[in-house]
């Protein structure tokens, strides 16, 4: 990068601190980094360039309240302030953002302050209609919680995701306690959320219809990002904070505003969550600093909460579940719209682009923390781009209008010109960006009017760059088009919900969700558009057909890279031909783990969704490891609260490897990975994850199908007309687990009937030896010398072992006392005579001794 090129782009952040009214921008550091092509602070020269600019334009550079020299003194994982000195700043007095005052004291200059405030209380009428299931949500919270009056009270309000879960609590809040001047601590714990809620209570809600009690009210937000705990003031009425920095500044929470309040309601956004650690200690030191509390919960996920099953759920929020509207029935009401989820390759290869230390930095910070000169190289990307334009034009009948999210404002330029020269009738809008013909930012105005074409019909493609995820009303949107890929759940969620408007709600009875996916060669772990809404939306202990449909689908998904890379020559040869030694049941798992962690990123919790396949060659092991949790992590302290260090984990992983995993076939599905999930999970919640398994498993038995067809000798031809019946007539099955694409169900099952055809092309050699004339005989080696010859004899006799040593209630027993586990690393395999006194490996001189029982005995 060249010194111009510094100076470039120093003028633009100079140009976006001088738009904000209160004369500050905020970048996360390594993003602001790369912005320069600058992994760390090593280039010193560059820095030295930035630091001149920045002084000689007065800007200086703050990490939270505390100014610094240079940008090299911060963290990568801090944010970074920019300020314009106060000479610079000009006061708006249009604004209520950015003003200055002088001090009635002092006479001390003031700034006002965005993330707390006085929220006035307009005189008109909100506008807001409800749906039928927000009234009837609202009812019910007032019959359960109002009515009721009882303390303390803690219940779940679960609606699915663009069922409105954050406005229909907020309205019956500001009813039922903002009214009668009660107070609100709303907590999530991402920052967008915070910010999400604090617009619902302030842009749709503070209208006299809702608020008829009530001139104005206080609120705070507070957060790594926001305001700090040391700020709150007793006569905050709302405040809106993270979860985190309400642990860490407790004392002030208490202190400052909890002592002086005789009741409190609690909100916990993605309730399901609330069984971390940090969040039951957080929700158990505020029920016992208030004489009156009451708690609700908000998720999208349903998890049963029943007594008999004794979950963390339903210990948290023991009143259960307040009113409960799932997504399926808002389909059915024409609320929301059915989502028909499409993929399409872009055969884009992103991983040339970036170096390793680059794509781990988006795997965290989101494709908007890509440095300028990258992100220009993708957004003008020819191949891409027209791949996206093709893909609506050749279905322009099915898609209608349709809002596309691009990459930046590049990208929506070079799309706009694409689609126009296809005669397609299109325009984009733009968040704070400048417009690249003018130099000039595009102004709110002018935005509003290219949304008013797209309303009235008269456009057919709106590209849009970081604006319409929230609260802009586009009902005729038929299509989203995700032309830009996210690791945020929430933006994923918002983007794809602006197509979820049912007939109903004056939308469209179907939506398409077009996902354009580029080759990042799994080092980014996107979000999948279709998988979030399952995740999102699923009871999969409910028994019903319908969530073992969701099951196989969600199964499907986590599969369709494997179906992909067979009908695919091009793909790794040898990773193909791995593949095919196994047959289609082989590589379809007996169930799946599903579950949500938090892991930490900076100053914020993020959201990571798991969902670990399990096969039979690695089900007994899974099944020992959630035995073994509650041994193995006893007496354990994680560095940071909720999260174990990837130190640890890497320990913990390696040592359940080696004597749970170890000697059973670990492909397909091990990954060590996974198990690092499962122990972090287990750390956060106190339980394991719950399993679920696939029913009806042998329906999707490709090899059962194949051997019909080769049994009875029909032709090709009707072969072939056979399968296609099958493809037509099965599709709840077949297209529901292969992704509607007809190709992966062919090539499967031309597959099974090759192997059925040939079997000896297929045949794996066996893991056992056949002959062992010219080894040792393996009763005279050790357990651990069988355990390096010949690993799967090991873990026969091992198993062969502790089978001997479990009693009727499935205990494992120890041969010297009473000590009895289902948890198979509480033991050792011991010897009852010794191999240096003639003894033998085998079953009947082979005991269970707990670890300390080995140790004294090998001691002694």
């Amino acid at each position: 990068m060249q010194e111009s090129d510094v100076e470039e782009v120093c003028q633009q952040l100079l140009e976006d601190i001088q738009d904000k009214k209160n004369k500050l921008v905020v970048r996360k550091y390594a993003g602001f980094l790369a912005n320069f092509n600058m992994e760390n602070r090593r280039n010193s020269a560059r820095i030295s360039l930035i630091d001149t600019f920045l002084q000689q334009q007065g800007v200086t550079v703050w990490c939270g309240r505390e100014q610094r020299e240079s940008i090299a003194d911060f963290d990568r994982e801090d944010w970074i302030t920019f300020r314009l000195s106060r000479a610079d700043r000009v006061a708006d007095p249009a604004s209520s953002r950015g003003q200055t005052r002088p001090d009635a004291d002092s006479g001390r200059e003031q700034i006002s302050y965005e993330h707390a405030g006085t929220i006035m209380v307009a005189r008109q009428d909100s506008g807001i209609k409800l749906y039928s299931h927000q009234d009837d949500a609202i009812q019910h919270l007032n019959d359960k919680i109002t009515k009721t009056g009882q303390y303390p009270f803690a219940g779940l309000l679960v609606l699915p995701t663009g069922g409105g879960k954050t406005l229909t609590a907020a309205y019956w809040l500001c009813v039922n306690l903002l009214n009668q001047h009660k107070k609100i601590l709303w907590i999530a714990h991402r920052h967008e959320l915070l910010d999400q809620a604090k617009l619902t209570f302030h842009e749709r809600l503070a209208y006299q219809d809702i608020l008829h009690n009530r001139q104005s009210f206080n609120y705070r937000i507070i957060s790594g990002i926001h305001d700090k705990p040391v700020r709150i003031k007793a006569s905050d009425d709302l405040i809106i904070a993270s979860k985190d920095s309400l642990n860490a500044g407790f004392d002030y929470l208490l202190k400052k505003w909890l002592s002086k309040q005789e009741e409190v309601f609690l909100v916990i956004d993605e309730a399901h969550h609330a069984t971390a650690r940090t969040y039951r200690k957080l929700i158990d030191d505020i029920r016992s600093s208030v004489p009156r509390f009451r708690m609700l919960g908000l998720t999208a996920t349903p998890f049963r909460t029943a007594e008999e099953e004794k979950g963390l759920l339903a210990k948290v929020f023991p009143d259960n579940i307040v009113h409960k509207e799932d997504l399926r029935t808002l389909i059915h009401r024409g609320i929301l719209s059915d989502p028909v989820f499409e993929s399409v390759d872009t055969d884009f290869d992103m991983t040339s682009l970036f170096n390793e230390q680059e794509l781990d930095r988006l795997a965290h910070f989101d494709i908007s923390s890509i440095g300028e000169q990258t992100a220009k190289t993708i957004a003008q990307n020819d191949q891409r781009n027209w791949c996206i334009v093709n893909q609506y034009c050749k279905h322009q009948t099915r898609y209608r209008q349709t809002l596309v999210f691009a990459l930046n404002q590049d990208n929506a330029i070079a799309l706009k010109k694409l689609f126009q020269q296809q005669g397609v009738r299109c325009e984009y809008v733009l968040s704070s960006i400048r417009d690249e013909a003018t130099g000039t930012t595009i102004s709110s105005k002018g935005n509003k009017d290219i949304i008013r074409r797209f309303r009235a019909g008269e456009l057919d493609v709106l590209i849009n760059v970081n604006i319409l995820t929230e609260g802009t009303d586009l009902p005729n949107v038929q299509s989203v088009f995700l032309a830009r890929p996210t690791v945020s759940a929430t933006l994923m969620t918002q983007m794809i919900g602006r197509g979820l408007r049912g007939e109903k709600a004056g939308g469209t009875k179907q939506a398409y969700i077009v996902s354009f996916v580029d080759n990042w060669q799994d080092k980014v772990q996107w979000v999948n558009p279709e998988r979030l809404l399952i995740e999102e939306n699923t009871d999969f202990s409910d028994k019903q057909k319908s969530s073992q449909q969701q099951l196989v689908r969600l199964i499907a998904i986590s599969k369709i890279e494997e179906f992909a890379m067979l009908v695919n020559a091009s793909m790794d040869r040898a990773a193909r031909e791995k593949l095919e030694q196994l047959t289609f049941t082989e590589r379809l798992p007996l169930g799946i783990y599903h579950f949500s962690l938090l892991t930490q990123s900076g100053q914020e919790a993020l959201e990571k969704n798991c969902e670990i396949l399990v096969y039979s060659n690695i089900g007994q092991p899974y099944a020992d490891l959630m035995q073994a949790l509650p041994d193995l992590l006893a007496d354990l302290q994680a560095p940071v609260a909720d999260y174990l260090s990837d130190a640890q984990l890497e320990q913990i992983s390696q040592l359940v490897e080696q004597e749970l995993f170890e000697g059973h076939d670990l492909y397909p599905g091990y990954s060590r990975q996974d198990v690092k999930d499962v122990v972090q999970f287990y750390y956060q919640n106190g339980e394991a994850p719950g399993y679920i398994a696939l029913e009806d498993r042998a329906r999707f038995d490709i090899s059962r199908v194949a051997q019909e067809i080769m049994s009875s000798g029909m032709p090709r031809p009707e072969e072939e007309v056979y399968k296609s019946r099958l493809w037509d007539e099965q599709e709840s099955q077949w297209r529901l687990f292969f992704g509607r694409d007809k190709r992966y169900f062919l090539n499967e099952l031309d597959l099974a009937i090759r192997r059925l055809a040939n079997p000896d092309l297929y045949r794996r050699p066996t893991t056992l030896p056949t002959d062992q004339k010219e080894f040792r005989r393996l009763e005279e080696l050790s357990m651990g010398e069988i355990r390096e010859q010949n690993q799967a004899y090991w873990r026969k006799l091992r198993d062969e072992v502790f089978e001997k040593h479990r009693d009727a209630e499935g205990y494992y027993v120890s041969a010297q006392g009473n000590f009895r586990s289902k948890n198979k690393l509480a033991f050792q395999i011991d010897h009852i005579r010794a191999l240096s006194r003639g003894g033998l490996t085998t079953p009947d001189n082979l005991q269970l001794l707990t670890r300390r029982q080995n140790a004294l005995k090998g001691s002694s």
